[in-house]
């Protein structure tokens, strides 16, 4: 019984170690998908109004009308991007299949995303 301990011991960590080699690779580099959402955006609050222009820069400033917003980033992930803005509100940008759509818990409604570069 002794001697089976080491060896369940010494394959648990060989398991371990390969597991998360395995794992480390299968996850994208966070450089290959912070970009999606640096650039110009625009979305419509009403169907005749003008569209409302926000800019993430890469350093991850928000601008909303060329204004900057007192932000910090909370998530970052290939699926959802969420500042927290100076009053505690959630900024939520996020992929819903191939759109990007703009989330404001100040609002509460969400909004589909065009790039305004195009």
């Amino acid at each position: 019984m002794k001697k089976r301990v080491p060896i369940f011991l010494g394959l648990s960590l060989l398991t371990g170690a390969i597991g998360s080699i395995v794992l480390k690779r299968r996850q994208p580099a966070v450089k290959d998908y912070y970009k999606q959402y640096v650039g110009q955006w625009a979305y419509q609050k009403k169907p005749h109004q003008r569209p409302v222009m926000i800019t993430v820069t890469p350093e991850y400033k928000l601008l909303f009308q060329d204004r900057q917003e007192p932000v910090s980033i909370v998530e970052l992930s290939p699926q959802r991007l969420v500042f927290l803005d100076r009053l505690g509100y959630s900024i939520i940008f996020e992929y819903k299949g191939e759109q990007l759509t703009f989330y404001d818990e100040t609002e509460g409604t969400s909004y589909p995303l065009n790039s305004a570069e195009e």
